[in-house]
């Protein structure tokens, strides 16, 4: 659910900004950054309404950060037109053709709190979905255990094999 989620909405996003670069987790330790870009972020999740069922309600807030130069003549004029369109696409999408609530705006505004971003000018459009998780076989590790810990500490039980 979760990856297909993030599938969806960096597909749908992709298509409906054309010439803005959009993916989720981007490389922002990059001396140059693809501009426009739309970095995208499932950013935490929240407890959901218990429905009483086998499965987990979670409330997954998606961050989208548009990211532009502020070189470039009105950019300050262009990034909020342009956040605005990206709050629309979500609030178009609904669900991303997944099966979870519709989209709910929390904030479409500037932001700073991403330190890789300074320097650049930076909208930041947030929102929420609750979504269901718990199917047989869908959070799985995407890691094999390597039996080996590196981590010590007062209170830390050290690994040592697998």
């Amino acid at each position: 659910m979760i990856k297909s989620l993030q599938s969806a909405i960096e597909q749908h996003l992709a298509q409906a900004l054309p010439g803005v670069r959009v993916g989720f987790y981007p490389d922002m330790e990059s001396d140059t950054l693809p501009l426009p870009m739309l970095a995208l972020e499932l950013s935490e999740f929240e407890p959901g309404r218990d429905m009483g069922a086998d499965q987990l309600a979670l409330v997954a807030t998606i961050q989208a950060r548009l990211v532009l130069d502020p070189a470039l003549a009105g950019a300050e004029f262009d990034a909020p037109q342009m956040a605005a369109r990206v709050a629309l696409e979500v609030y178009r999408a609904k669900n991303f053709g997944q099966p979870l609530t519709p989209a709910r705006l929390r904030q479409v505004g500037p932001d700073g709190f991403k330190p890789q971003l300074e320097g650049y000018l930076v909208w930041l459009i947030e929102w929420v979905h609750e979504i269901d998780v718990g199917e047989p076989g869908e959070l799985i590790f995407p890691f094999a255990p390597t039996g080996v810990g590196n981590v010590s500490g007062p209170g830390v039980a050290e690994v040592v094999g697998p």
